[in-house]
């Protein structure tokens, strides 16, 4: 009661200028006390949201907010709710480094996506043809090239470049060949990264040109490193120490009487990296929204196949190019195949099945073969499964990279939640 009888007290101050877009902080306090008392009384209690209450703050602001202004409410319409949302409840803002202003989860005028929007795209549509406003907005999507810069290669530079190509590709990779490799690798990357980018050879190309990565997956490591300077040990130093550790928190919070969720007593750490990982596809479901090539029809339970998918010890790896396991989904996008027990030792490949490409990797366990495949989809080149577009987002936080496309809102709301474990 203190925290609303202040707000109430502050209306003047927070009152926004524009008279025209007049859903400020304290009219949105009354609201709120008026039609979701419970949302107030749980921020005065814990200073968080859980996710029902958020979801019925949306639910109510929007709900005034189309009885205000009707279906299609303004950009500053919506953009003065999201800030007064943030002004109510501070805890609700995410800040990802430097690069947003923290509302725009809830709302962002520049790509018009968020949580407020997704309620408002619902309630239309329950719409009569005669209540629609039909819009086409041109859609534009920004290359995701990494942060290298690449240069044309000058004309002597190509001859030689060629030269440590055919060598390379030549060497066995035996212990005695592994300096020269290294070096080929070296002399080769500039050239490597214009080819791959610009020409988007297939995954088969771009292997048979370069072997020495299918036989040396560690040199996914030395590439991702000149690509993504300093993020290359990211993901190994935070997933299993902190990402794992609050992902698991979170879900016993969320689903408490949900056995799939708590531990049975002592776990290995590869049980508990598996778990996380199913919790995360279930954090940041597959969403029907903005669907596009290569979209298929993916519940959340299958979810965990587009990135994962086990198989039984002694499978041949010839057989994981024609097999599907039963419940699995048909990806195109290369994925982890795990042969064994994923909760013990168990034998990890990267397998591109369109391509015919196998990577087995070393016995190092789900986060090392996590690091591995992320790096190898950059590495390639190659576009996310659309159905986990959310799930590598999240992954792409982790390793503190700019997030790719759309900052989906599922995705910094649960940054916002990690966070607040502390």
């Amino acid at each position: 009661m203190h925290y609303v009888l202040y707000l109430l007290s502050q209306k003047e101050s927070l009152r926004q200028t524009d008279s025209v877009h007049s859903f400020d902080a304290p009219g949105l306090v009354a609201l709120i006390k008026n039609k979701a008392p419970s949302v107030l009384a749980e921020y005065e209690k814990t200073g968080t949201l859980s996710l029902t209450s958020r979801k019925l703050l949306v639910r109510t602001g929007v709900s005034s907010l189309v009885e205000r202004r009707g279906f299609y409410p303004s950009s500053a319409d919506k953009l003065m709710l999201a800030k007064s949302m943030i002004a109510v409840f501070p805890s609700l803002m995410i800040k990802i480094q430097e690069e947003n202003k923290g509302f725009e989860h809830l709302y962002d005028p520049v790509s018009h996506c968020g949580f407020i929007e997704m309620k408002l795209r619902n309630l239309r549509r329950s719409l009569h043809d005669d209540q629609r406003r039909y819009r086409k907005r041109r859609r534009s999507s920004e290359g995701s090239a990494g942060a290298v810069t690449l240069q044309v290669i000058a004309e002597g530079e190509d001859e030689s470049t060629q030269d440590w190509i055919t060598a390379t590709k030549r060497m066995r990779p035996s212990p005695e060949n592994l300096a020269s490799i290294k070096m080929g690798m070296e002399k080769t990357f500039n050239n490597r990264r214009l080819w791959i980018t610009t020409q988007s050879p297939t995954i088969e190309e771009i292997f048979h040109q370069y072997p020495r990565f299918v036989d040396l997956p560690y040199l996914f490591d030395a590439e991702f490193a000149k690509i993504f300077p300093g993020k290359e040990n990211q993901f190994l130093r935070k997933w299993e120490g902190h990402i794992v550790p609050k992902l698991l928190k979170v879900a016993r919070l969320e689903n408490e009487n949900d056995p799939d969720v708590l531990s049975a007593g002592e776990e290995s750490d590869e049980s508990r990296c598996l778990r996380a990982l199913k919790s995360l596809t279930s954090f940041l479901p597959p969403t029907a929204t903005g669907r596009n090539k290569g979209w298929s029809k993916c519940s959340v339970k299958s979810a965990l196949s587009y990135i994962l998918e086990v198989k039984q010890t002694g499978t041949s790896i010839p057989s994981l190019y024609q097999e599907q396991t039963a419940g699995a989904a048909e990806v195109q996008q290369p994925k982890l195949v795990c042969l064994g027990d994923p909760c013990s030792a168990a034998q990890y490949i990267i397998v591109a099945k369109h391509d015919k490409v196998a990577i087995p990797l070393q016995d190092e366990g789900l986060t090392c073969a996590l690091d591995k495949l992320f790096k190898m989809l950059w590495v390639c080149n190659v576009a996310y499964p659309v159905q986990l577009n959310s799930v590598y987002s999240f992954i792409e936080h982790v390793y503190d990279l700019p997030i790719s496309g759309p900052k989906r809102s599922k995705v910094l709301e649960l940054i916002a939640k990690l966070r607040a474990l502390g």
